[in-house]
């Protein structure tokens, strides 16, 4: 059965995930990344996702755009179901939605020339020849602050981290898509660079009506630009809600110790948070039910033997959680 549309997003949505999966290995050696994850996107609005390193953010990242294949769920883009194109059908698709990678220096192409890196997208489906096409490349570079004149032959070698980022920007954009996937896409920049490369983002989505899935482990970060946020959990999502309410009033035990383990310029100003105890299960053997019970206070016999699903405590703020920290307004109570 699949998975309902999450509260408060309508039909306009862009991007659709039902139950999205993916599994690495098989039998024993099986690894559940990502397990039945279900959200919607819509247009022009940035959502945040975030969790500790291994919960599966990336990995879903990557089965959206397919370069990993998911093992279950279904994804539609714009109503169209994307899951299981192949060939000219999908890579027609990727013309609409574009990536963007953690590791600025290494997406980029060491023999070819910036110019060259960012017109590759429009020269392999022939959109744009001669003039034109180079004065479209000069103008993509122009906008994220790389000039074309004294740069646009040099090689990714000669640039920053900060530059190299912006020079991947450019890229995505050549095919003006209409979703972004930011995969950790500021976690290697200095902090006066990351506000450089989230500021020149801002201004390029206005500009181009792009809507982002924006991956990130850093929350001040994705408090910033997002319109809502999701939390993972060891490939499951646990909360999903508009960002300013899950900020002031998370709902789930994990959001609160991911929000009190967020550094501050003044970490005198408010008292100590709780700390965390433990390490993540193994994906190759995640606890029954809830898998956050086994690190969360709150737990009890029903967190084993049942999984939470995803419910309402406000509009548009979901939580998967036996025992929210708020109340939930479907739960009868």
């Amino acid at each position: 059965m699949t998975t309902p549309a999450p509260a408060g997003v309508g039909p306009a949505a862009l991007l659709s995930v039902r139950d999205l999966t993916v599994t690495f290995g098989r039998g024993a050696h099986a690894v559940s990344a990502v397990d039945a994850v279900s959200f919607d996107i819509v247009a022009g609005e940035t959502l945040g996702l975030v969790g500790e390193s291994g919960c599966g953010k990336s990995t879903t990242g990557r089965a959206l755009m397919r370069i990993v294949t998911p093992t279950a769920g279904t994804v539609e883009l714009d109503g169209v179901d994307i899951t299981h194109q192949r060939g000219r059908a999908l890579r027609r698709t990727r013309t609409r939605m574009q990536m963007i990678f953690q590791d600025p220096i290494s997406s980029l192409n060491p023999r070819r020339r910036v110019r060259d890196i960012v017109a590759e997208p429009l020269d392999c489906w022939r959109q744009m020849r001669g003039p034109e096409r180079d004065a479209f490349i000069d103008d993509l570079l122009l906008k994220v602050g790389i000039d074309p004149l004294t740069h646009g032959d040099r090689y990714p070698r000669s640039f920053s981290g900060g530059q190299c980022q912006r020079i991947s920007i450019a890229r995505s954009l050549a095919m003006r898509p209409q979703l972004l996937i930011c995969d950790e896409m500021v976690s290697a920049l200095d902090v006066s660079v990351q506000a450089q490369i989230l500021n020149l983002l801002e201004d390029l989505k206005a500009q181009y009506g792009l809507t982002l899935l924006f991956i990130a482990h850093d929350l001040a970060v994705v408090k910033n630009v997002s319109d809502r946020v999701a939390v993972m959990y060891l490939g499951r999502l646990c909360e999903i809600g508009p960002s300013t309410t899950l900020y002031e009033s998370p709902a789930h035990p994990y959001t609160t110790y991911l929000l009190g383990a967020a550094l501050e310029a003044d970490p005198t100003s408010r008292a100590r948070p709780d700390v965390l105890e433990g390490e993540p299960p193994s994906p190759l053997n995640p606890p029954s039910g809830c898998r956050f019970r086994t690190r969360c206070p709150r737990a009890s016999d029903r967190c084993a033997s049942e999984t939470p699903a995803l419910r309402e405590v406000a509009p548009g703020h979901r939580v998967a959680c036996h025992f929210p920290l708020v109340r939930v307004v479907d739960d009868g109570a």
